[in-house]
């Protein structure tokens, strides 16, 4: 582990460790990764001819005690106010500057935002645990005398997730593309709207809006699909195959716009940080470019989805197996492109939180843009290319099992191969795409 505090700043800034210096080839890299996918392709073919994976299966239920203990009122009553006091915390310390600038934006864009990622993969979907929306609806309808479970009429099922994809966009926009994205007011103004608009449609809707009306929670929820604890159907907690848990994932209306914007962002957020990008948009107004590009990056995601479930429909000779039951496969390969784009930045991130709270204060750590007396913990070059070019291709080689298990499963036998051509051929452009970014950041 690399103690140097100019490299801590260059991996802040930089948000993921450059790999043209790095131990792996590209070119390497990209044969690698094509190949592993091919060859895990092939090996279903031919030895995986029906589904494996059913949503609801555990394997190992653990002790009574844990789920009593995980379920206890004062559990859950622990948890809300500990996440409405990080909300509380996190808008404090933007609003003050307690800890410079970089310190409020870090803990928001970085040890939350990314931080998500593995806790829902270790805990499953904690987030509704600590949602301080959640903690805010139930005050706003014990005011207002309305059941906060029920609202004040039924959710419509056609909205699905398209409430998650537009927050998740707009989320991406605030941190990508928003005018003054570098300054915390920005991120402020952004978080009472989003909380208003929240909170107004919990109080319509009921509880259930935030399960995938908040971006954030949906979010979540999403990649806890992948987490091996899950719930046995008589409620306790267990042990589970993660691939179980993702074949419960239901095709809804928004959620493959969910899952492009999920794999757009981090896409778009190296694709900004290229030469040519940066050449192509230099007399353009910056926000409104990086406003264009976000969105045609999303766009370019749904596309290639609607192309691969278009033609899985025309080679199926019907649409038994199309876009919408592909979508859960693709969490795998976003929740990769997290770990390899934004985990060097949270391992620094949060050691700098830990630092200004709890030991050295807001004048001993890295804030406004120059490095004061304390040296953080990073990993070598080495051993960051190692992770994130794994992370990719790993994603991906699980994005391809999902997605046969799901074929074989809604597709007859002697038709389950060949309509899965298409989305396999999307993924391994995925992955070439995606170590290029990675690569070239």
């Amino acid at each position: 582990m690399s103690h140097d505090p100019a490299l801590a700043r260059d991996l802040f800034l930089a948000h993921v460790v450059g790999h043209r210096d790095g131990p792996i080839p590209l070119t390497y890299a990209m044969v690698a990764g094509a190949t592993a996918l091919y060859a895990s392709f092939d090996a279903l073919r031919l030895r995986w001819k029906e589904p494996r994976f059913e949503a609801g299966r555990v394997r190992r239920p653990l002790p009574p005690l844990l789920t009593r203990t995980a379920d206890h009122p004062l559990a859950r009553r622990t948890l809300r106010l500990l996440g409405l006091a990080l909300a509380v915390l996190t808008v404090g310390v933007l609003t003050t500057g307690y800890g410079g600038t970089e310190l409020g934006l870090g803990t928001f864009f970085v040890v939350f935002w990314v931080g998500l990622v593995p806790a829902s993969l270790l805990f499953g979907p904690f987030w509704r645990l600590l949602n301080p929306l959640r903690t805010a609806h139930e005050l706003l309808c014990l005011v207002l005398r309305i059941d906060p479970e029920r609202g004040l009429r039924p959710l419509p099922d056609r909205l699905g997730h398209w409430p998650a994809a537009a927050g998740l966009l707009a989320f991406a926009w605030l941190e990508l593309a928003s005018p003054d994205r570098d300054s915390a007011l920005p991120v402020l103004l952004w978080l009472w709207v989003y909380a208003a608009v929240q909170l107004t449609a919990a109080a319509v809707y009921g509880a259930r809006w935030f399960e995938r009306g908040d971006a954030f929670e949906a979010y979540s929820n999403l990649i806890a699909a992948l987490s091996p604890l899950g719930r046995a159907p008589d409620g306790r907690l267990a042990l589970r195959n993660p691939f179980d848990g993702l074949a419960a994932v239901r095709p809804t209306p928004g959620l493959t716009a969910t899952v492009s914007v999920m794999l757009a962002t981090t896409a778009f957020d190296s694709l900004s940080n290229l030469g040519w990008w940066k050449r192509l948009v230099q007399d353009l107004p910056t926000s409104p470019a990086r406003t264009a590009g976000l969105l045609s990056a999303a766009l370019l995601v749904a596309l290639l989805m609607w192309l691969s479930g278009r033609a899985a429909r025309l080679l199926a000779r019907d649409g038994t197996w199309d876009t919408p039951l592909m979508a859960p496969s693709l969490v795998p390969i976003a929740v990769g492109y997290v770990i390899a784009h934004y985990a060097s930045v949270f391992l620094l991130e949060s050691q700098r939180l830990v630092d200004v709270f709890l030991v050295s204060g807001p004048h001993g750590s890295l804030h406004d843009g120059g490095v004061q007396a304390t040296s953080y913990a990073v990993p070598s070059a080495v051993v960051m290319s190692l992770v994130q070019v794994t992370a990719v291709v790993t994603g991906h080689v699980l994005g391809v099992i999902a997605a046969h298990d799901s074929a074989v499963g809604a597709l007859p036998e002697d038709r389950s191969v060949l309509p899965q051509i298409p989305l396999f051929t999307a993924m391994v452009g995925l992955t070439l795409g995606g170590l290029a970014l990675l690569y070239s950041s």
